[in-house]
C-alpha cells in the first residue's frame, strides 16, 4: 500500500480532470466542438417508420471527446455505465468513437487490490494526500481567473465595475487558499504527517473563513449573465477571453467552466470530509474537530449546490441557444429545457414527411428546421408555441405509423415519430408539461386574487390598533407580500 500512488499526475491536469468530471453532473465537457452539435450530425441520417409501419434505429453512439479524454486516465467506470451515458440521448446521431472496451482494459486493476490491502492509516493518509493534491490543482484554478483573466482584463481597459460583477470577490477566496490553507495543508502532509496524522484541527480552524464563498456563489448568476453579455457586446473582452482560452493552461474550458470550480470546490471538500471520517476510529483525537469542520462545511455546501444546479440548467439553455444560431431569447433562468429530438413532420397536402426538430420547454415548444453547416448541425425556428393552451392527442392515419398532433393557438402540427414508444414519450411528456404550467398560473392567479381582497378590505381600525397594524410584515409596503408582487 505504501506503493500505491495517488496521482501520478500533474496537479495542473488533476485540475483539468476534476472539472472535465464535474461540470455537468455526468462526465462531459459541454465542448462547442463535440457532442450533438459535431459535424458528424446528419438529418440524413435519420430514419423512420416506413407506410407498413416498419421501423429502423440507428444505432447512437456519444463519443464525447470529454468521455473519451476521462476515460483514457483511468475513470473507475465499467462498460455498461459509458454505454448509458452514450445513449441517454438518441437524437445527437453521433459517429462511433474509438473502442471502449479498448480503452477500460487500459485501465490499471492492481490499484483496487492494493487500496483494499491497506491499514485504516494508509487509507487515511490517501485521504489526506488527495485533498493536498487536489488543493493545489484548485490554486492554480484560483491564480488563472484572479491573476490572468482579471488582469488581462483591466489591462485591456474592461471597467473595474464590469470585473468585479463578474468575478466578484475572487481575489479574497485566492489569498485565503493560496496563502492559508494550502500552505497549511502541505506542511502538516508532507513534513508533519508521522507525528500528528490530523486533518479535523486545520480544517474547523479555517472553515469559518469559507463564508466568504456566499457572496461568490450568490452573484454566480448574475456573473453568468455579465460574461455572455460582454461575450456578444463588447470586442475587447471577447478577444481577451477568447486568447486566454487558447492558452494550455486553460485545459480547452471556457471562462464560464473555470468560474464554476470555485462554486464545485465546497462540495468537494464535505465528501472528502465524510469519507475521512468514515475511516478515523472513534477514539482519535482529531474526531471532534473533524466533525466540527464537516459541520460548518456542509452549511455553505448546501449553497453551492445549488447554485451548481442552476448552472447546469442554463449552460443547456447555452448549448441550445447557440444551436439556433441566436435566434430565440432562451437564456433565462425561468426557462428549463425539458426534452428535444427529431421528429417528422407530415404534409397536410401530400402527407409527405420532412425532417423537423422539437425542443420542448416548461413554457414553450419551439419547433424547428435542421440547417447543415461545416462547423455542426444548427436550427432555425419554424414556429414557437406556448405551453399556455396546448393540445397534444394521439392521431390514427392510414398507412402511416406513430403519429401524433400538438395544437396550439396559431397553429396545428401532425408529427410522426420513429416509434411507438417514442410516440407515446413524447405525448406523456408534453402533457405532464401542460399540466404542471397550468397548475402553476392556477397557483399564481390565487396568490394574486387573495393579495387584491387583501388591499381593497384593509383590516378595521376598531379592531386592530394602529401600532399593532404597523408592526405587521408589509404594513409599510414593503414587507413580504409587497416584496413578491414587485418581484413578479
Amino acid at each position: 500500500c505504501t506503493a500505491v500512488t495517488v496521482s501520478n499526475e500533474p496537479s495542473g491536469e488533476l485540475g483539468n480532470k476534476d472539472s472535465t468530471a464535474e461540470l455537468n453532473g455526468n462526465g462531459k465537457i459541454p465542448n462547442r466542438d463535440s457532442g450533438i452539435d459535431s459535424p458528424s450530425c446528419s438529418v440524413a441520417g435519420e430514419t423512420f417508420p416506413s407506410e407498413d409501419g416498419a421501423e429502423q434505429k440507428k444505432p447512437s453512439m456519444a463519443g464525447n471527446l470529454g468521455e473519451m479524454e476521462h476515460d483514457k486516465k483511468g475513470t473507475k467506470r465499467s462498460c455498461a455505465e459509458q454505454k448509458r451515458d452514450s445513449t441517454q440521448d438518441e437524437d445527437s446521431d453521433i459517429d462511433e468513437g474509438s473502442s471502449e472496451e479498448q480503452e477500460t482494459s487500459e485501465v490499471p486493476k492492481l490499484e483496487y487490490l492494493d487500496v483494499n490491502k491497506c491499514t485504516e492509516p494508509q487509507k487515511l493518509f490517501n485521504i489526506a494526500n488527495e485533498l493536498l493534491h487536489t488543493e493545489e490543482a484548485y490554486v492554480k484554478r484560483l491564480h488563472l481567473l484572479d491573476q490572468v483573466f482579471c488582469t488581462k482584463l483591466s489591462e485591456a481597459g474592461i471597467s473595474s465595475e464590469v470585473i468585479t460583477g463578474i468575478f466578484s470577490n475572487i481575489s479574497s477566496i485566492y489569498c485565503f487558499h493560496g496563502q492559508f490553507l494550502l500552505p497549511e495543508l502541505k506542511t502538516r502532509i508532507t513534513q508533519e504527517w508521522n507525528v500528528n496524522p490530523r486533518l479535523g484541527d486545520i480544517l474547523q480552524k479555517l472553515a469559518p473563513f469559507l463564508k466568504m464563498y456566499g457572496e461568490y456563489v450568490k452573484n454566480f448568476d448574475r456573473a453568468m449573465d455579465m460574461v455572455n453579455t460582454c461575450m456578444q457586446r463588447s470586442s475587447p473582452f471577447k478577444d481577451v477571453v477568447q486568447n486566454i482560452q487558447k492558452q494550455e493552461v486553460c485545459g480547452n474550458l471556457t471562462l464560464q467552466h473555470h468560474m464554476l470550480e470555485p462554486v464545485q470546490r465546497i462540495p468537494r471538500y464535505e465528501l472528502l470530509l465524510k469519507d475521512y471520517l468514515k475511516k478515523l476510529p472513534e477514539e482519535s483525537p482529531d474526531r471532534k474537530d473533524a466533525e466540527k469542520s464537516l459541520e460548518l462545511i456542509s452549511t455553505a455546501a448546501n449553497h453551492s449546490n445549488a447554485a451548481i444546479r442552476k448552472m447546469e440548467k442554463m449552460h443547456k439553455l447555452l448549448e441550445v441557444y447557440e444551436r439556433l444560431g441566436g435566434e430565440e431569447d432562451i437564456v433565462n433562468p425561468a426557462n428549463e429545457l425539458i426534452k428535444e429530438g427529431h421528429i417528422q413532420k407530415l404534409s397536410a397536402k401530400n402527407g409527405t414527411a420532412q425532417d423537423r426538430y422539437l425542443f420542448l420547454f416548461n413554457s414553450m415548444v419551439l419547433y424547428c428546421v435542421p440547417k447543415l453547416r461545416l462547423i455542426g448541425q444548427k436550427f432555425s425556428v419554424r414556429e414557437k408555441m406556448d405551453i399556455a393552451g396546448l393540445q397534444v392527442q394521439e392521431i390514427a392515419k392510414q398507412n402511416v405509423a406513430h403519429t401524433f398532433s400538438i395544437t396550439g393557438k396559431k397553429r396545428s402540427l401532425e408529427l410522426q415519430a420513429r416509434s411507438e414508444e417514442e410516440k407515446r414519450e413524447w405525448i406523456q411528456v408534453i402533457q405532464a408539461t401542460i399540466e404542471k404550467h397550468k397548475q402553476n398560473s392556477e397557483t399564481f392567479r390565487a396568490f394574486n386574487s387573495s393579495f387584491s381582497q387583501e388591499e381593497e378590505h384593509p383590516p378595521d381600525s376598531s379592531i386592530a390598533s394602529t401600532s399593532s397594524v404597523e408592526s405587521m410584515p408589509g404594513a409599510d409596503g414593503g414587507g413580504a407580500f409587497g416584496g413578491v408582487s414587485d418581484s413578479k
